[in-house]
């Protein structure tokens, strides 16, 4: 007889075969005693097959993404989902044993909540660098004020109703797919705030080399599809300086040297405490690379 999963885990992966095994070992590692599957979701690659199992507590089924990207590879993966509950990992995180069974007991508790978010853990080679939240519940002005970087998709586990419901899933049209769990994570807290676990019950590989580094001119378009797509922003002017001072410093890091200093001057002017506008200045008037500003940044644990 198949067991129906009470969670299914959604994994996006793209040419990191060990890494990848080690996710789907820590997901088969959890304390729960209900039946988890996982999707591996294999982006502009060939599936591994023999990464399957079936039957069991712990399946395991493969798949190709069917648009690809991460935001596609998400969508993809939550498509074929059975579980009640879904949440989602990638190829370079490290579950906790405990995640799955605290999460579920929060969603099983707080009827009134679709989602749960938990601390993170930073691993870059021997350094840990616990990242826990410290807030009861992350709301739509949190995600807006301070961005709550640990409130991501990787983080979280949702419900299924509202996924496929009021929240809806991943944006595909999001430019390149960056900040795609921002922009994820900010339109669930319009719903309804989000549930914490505020102590790390994940690890992420933080090896400081993103994707999305030396992209600036699609990170800019993406920071102005955000701001356009969430006007709440104009309503909390730190956060809006917030993400124009990051939009500020892609600008200046992709040579656009004009602009970014007027996006500089009209941030200053919305909060003139904004480090990534002051960064974004000195790079636009070629006094440090944007890369050693990224690479010291990336040490302290933070992204620009």
């Amino acid at each position: 007889m198949v067991t129906e999963p009470t969670l299914s885990v959604v994994i996006c992966t793209h040419n990191r075969p060990e890494l990848l095994r080690r996710a789907i070992a820590a997901i088969a590692a959890q304390d729960l005693d209900d039946t988890i599957e996982t999707i591996v979701v294999f982006d502009r690659e060939t599936p591994d097959h023999s990464l399957e199992v079936v039957g069991g507590t712990r399946p395991v089924r493969v798949v190709a993404n069917r648009t690809p990207g991460l935001p596609g590879g998400r969508n993809t993966g939550a498509e074929e989902a059975r579980g009640a509950v879904i949440g989602f990992c990638d190829d370079d995180d490290r579950w906790l044993p405990s995640k799955a069974r605290r999460q579920l007991a929060v969603l099983d508790a707080r009827t009134d909540r679709d989602v749960v978010v938990c601390g993170m853990r930073l691993v870059r080679g021997e350094d840990r660098i616990d990242r826990p939240i410290d807030l009861p519940e992350v709301t739509l002005a949190d995600l807006i004020h301070t961005r709550v970087f640990q409130a991501c998709f990787t983080t979280a586990v949702v419900r299924r109703d509202a996924w496929f419901g009021a929240i809806g899933p991943a944006d595909p049209d999001i430019p390149g797919g960056f900040a795609e769990d921002y922009e994820w994570m900010l339109r669930a807290a319009r719903r309804a705030p989000i549930a914490v676990i505020g102590e790390p019950l994940m690890e992420y590989d933080w090896n400081g080399r993103s994707y999305f580094a030396d992209r600036w001119p699609m990170i800019v378009e993406a920071l102005g599809y955000l701001l356009d797509r969430f006007p709440e922003f104009r309503t909390d002017r730190r956060g809006w300086a917030r993400i124009r001072g990051q939009r500020a410093f892609a600008m200046a890091a992709s040579g656009r040297r004009g602009p970014a200093l007027r996006e500089v001057g009209a941030v200053l002017r919305l909060d003139p405490t904004q480090p990534r506008a002051h960064l974004a200045a000195i790079v636009a008037l070629g006094l440090v690379r944007p890369e050693t500003i990224v690479r010291s940044v990336n040490d302290r644990g933070r992204g620009i």
